[in-house]
């Protein structure tokens, strides 16, 4: 017993002399519940989803209709040209509807019509809304005695971003998953492997060499880079082979994307490597900046249902344009170009944090 309390007290002393790890170990859990909570809270009054409208009929059917949509959604009214821009390639808007000519006047003889809903299914949860916004509208018809009934309007979609109606979700899960997953591997054993050289003396030893200490750290990222890369790609072919996630049809634009997320989590592991004085610090510093950046990102779930000012503030970092780029190759079937500027904001923002941290270690190590 005596002996089990000598260890118990030594452990907390230890704990004890580094009280910035235990400030972290305690503040970093109550800093992701608020993330997390912001992240999924919704206020009563959400903005109304934007929805563009063609009207190809201009009769009083549609406009009746019209009237009805706008009671639930931002409803903007202009040409198909406009709308297919709108949804295919700005993404503002999960649909489009298209109204046909002569709707009115066919309902009025009592022929059926075909509303047409122009997609982005990438967009699976906003979608929902805007087909169950179309039953909810028709319901508030028949409420007002409209002379509209649903027994006329027929309903078709045309995917205008890729070829499935409706994606798996876990096409939205899988991608953002491997991504949260390679930052947790690749930063924490960055940071941590930093701090082991440290303790081990080979740090200072590589600082001592003649060589410049920014090749040689960056020498050693190179193997956890190549580790992320491995990882990644493990979890995107497992996706695929096991639950038969799409891929894309980029394989290039998919290597691209992959290489620069796993250049930018060593970088983030060298940054909280040098941000850290202990090896201690280095676990709750990395599920800060991993879980952070999950929640902000869209890696759980998709960045349009968080409130507008976080998904703002989710502009700011790599793993929401990772994300981004995920998308456009995996849900909207799109090729290299598309992941472009994925590719700089996140190799570029890798690139700053790589700076960032040599800087740190420079002015922390170099002076000894």
């Amino acid at each position: 017993m005596a002996s089990m309390l000598t260890i118990f007290w030594k452990d907390l002393r230890l704990l004890l002399r580094d009280p910035t790890a235990l400030g972290l170990l305690l503040g970093v859990p109550l800093v992701m519940i608020t993330v997390i909570t912001l992240a999924r809270y919704r206020s009563a009054d959400p903005p109304l989803p934007l929805l563009p409208v063609v009207d190809n009929d201009g009769g009083p059917v549609v406009r009746a209709f019209v009237e009805l949509l706008g009671k639930h959604a931002q409803v903007s009214e202009m040409d198909q040209a406009q709308a297919e821009h709108l949804v295919r390639d700005l993404n503002r808007a999960p649909a489009a509807i298209v109204f046909p000519a002569g709707m009115s006047k066919r309902y009025l003889q009592g022929k059926p019509s075909e509303i047409v809903l122009l997609t982005d299914p990438a967009q699976a949860i906003e979608l929902n809304s805007v087909r169950a916004l179309l039953l909810l509208t028709d319901h508030d018809a028949g409420a007002l005695a409209d002379p509209l009934h649903e027994d006329l309007l027929v309903y078709g979609e045309r995917n205008l971003t890729g070829m499935q109606l409706s994606p798996k979700a876990l096409e939205q899960n899988i991608p953002g998953f491997t991504i949260m997953f390679v930052l947790l591997a690749v930063v924490f054993g960055t940071s941590a492997a930093m701090h082991d050289e440290r303790t081990w003396g080979t740090l200072t030893r590589l600082l001592a060499a003649p060589a410049a200490i920014a090749p040689l750290l960056v020498g050693k990222l190179g193997m956890r880079f190549a580790v992320g890369v491995v990882q990644a790609l493990a979890l995107l072919v497992w996706g695929r082979v096991v639950f038969d996630v799409s891929l894309g049809t980029s394989m290039g634009g998919l290597l691209l994307l992959t290489a620069a997320i796993a250049f930018a989590a060593a970088a983030l592991g060298l940054l909280v490597g040098a941000i850290a004085s202990t090896r201690e610090q280095t676990l709750p510093l990395s599920l800060a900046a991993t879980l952070g950046l999950a929640a902000l990102g869209g890696l759980w779930w998709p960045i349009s249902v968080v409130p507008g000012w976080l998904r703002a503030v989710g502009q700011v970092f790599f793993p929401t344009w990772a994300m981004y780029g995920m998308t456009d190759l995996i849900l909207r079937d799109r090729g290299l170009a598309a992941v472009l500027v994925p590719v700089a904001v996140t190799a570029g923002q890798g690139a700053l944090m790589l700076g960032a941290g040599l800087w740190i270690l420079h002015r922390r190590y170099m002076g000894r």
